[in-house]
């Protein structure tokens, strides 16, 4: 078996913060315009086990491409080197979707119906016969589709105490939010991915949507969208009394700005000439910014 260190190499921590935690705390607080109750932490954990679920299957369906991968990080995961072996991925994998279903059954069925719908998402982003990641426009769609309906799931999970489904559906900042997300991760960041990913993805025959429109579309659409996208996050923030009125507010908005001209920057660059190192510093910041504008988001909610 391997150690654990290197389970914690497999999972991916980084991952787990920017994606798992830091859009749970956002997605909670926005949709309830303050800061959910502790029972919280039972979707904040559901979704961390289904993400270390999908991130290993991920992992077991890239071990080819990732072994001629450009970027050490990829030809140095568990997986590929053989530290860890597809059997015991298997074993991993299986343990943390069957502990995400247990955990999200603590706190209600309609949890688990959430649970369930994201694992099956996350699985036809990386297997056959869907594996969403190699198709042109699938490979961008997947994750505004996914984005919708874990915006109406998380809808669906905090309303069940309160019986306020139907209420919290018309709110109208938080679509504004799920829509900058949609626009700003859903289309923008995995353009960035992709981009970063551009010289692998077509040795290893995965036609994404930056390999198929090419890397000028793809620079000009990543840059529009990121604006944009960016824009609806403020305005519900704004439509939400947040914005000015919280510090944590102000530095979300300075955050986003900061990131925002750094994109435009990078993406001009892009059209004059594709940078493999440029394009992999740009996913791996926006990541970090990403995450920090959640948790900022997160914080303005907090009432003082």
């Amino acid at each position: 078996m391997a150690s654990l260190k290197t389970i914690i190499k497999l999972i991916r921590p980084k991952t787990l913060l920017w994606f798992g935690i830091s859009t749970c705390l956002a997605f909670g607080a926005v949709i309830q315009n303050g800061v959910p109750s502790i029972s919280f932490i039972y979707i904040i954990i559901t979704i961390i086990f289904a993400n270390i679920g999908a991130i290993i299957v991920n992992d077991l369906g890239d071990i080819e491409v990732d072994k001629k991968s450009p970027e050490e990080g990829k030809r140095l995961r568990p997986l590929v080197t053989g530290e860890v072996t597809k059997k015991e991925a298997i074993i991993y994998s299986t343990i943390a979707i069957s502990l995400s279903l247990v955990v999200s059954l603590l706190y209600d069925k309609r949890a688990t119906i959430f649970s369930a719908i994201v694992i099956g998402f996350a699985l036809s982003y990386s297997l056959r016969p869907t594996k969403f990641c190699a198709k042109p426009y699938g490979s961008v769609l997947f994750w505004v589709v996914l984005c919708f309906f874990c915006y109406l799931l998380m809808l669906n999970v905090l309303s069940s105490q309160e019986n306020n489904f139907n209420e919290l559906l018309k709110y109208a900042p938080g679509w504004l939010f799920i829509s900058g997300i949609i626009l700003f991760m859903g289309i923008a960041e995995i353009i960035a991915k992709d981009m970063r990913d551009f010289d692998n993805d077509r040795e290893g025959g995965r036609n994404t949507y930056v390999n198929f429109a090419g890397i000028e579309i793809s620079s000009r659409i990543m840059i529009f969208f990121s604006w944009f996208g960016f824009i609806l996050w403020i305005q519900a923030l704004y439509m939400s009394d947040r914005f000015p009125d919280s510090i944590f507010a102000i530095l979300c908005f300075l955050t986003g700005l900061t990131w925002c001209i750094q994109i435009t920057i990078a993406g001009l660059n892009f059209i004059k000439g594709y940078n493999q190192r440029l394009a992999a510093t740009l996913h791996q910041n926006w990541t970090y910014y990403y995450a920090a504008m959640q948790i900022l988001t997160f914080l303005s909610f907090i009432k003082t």
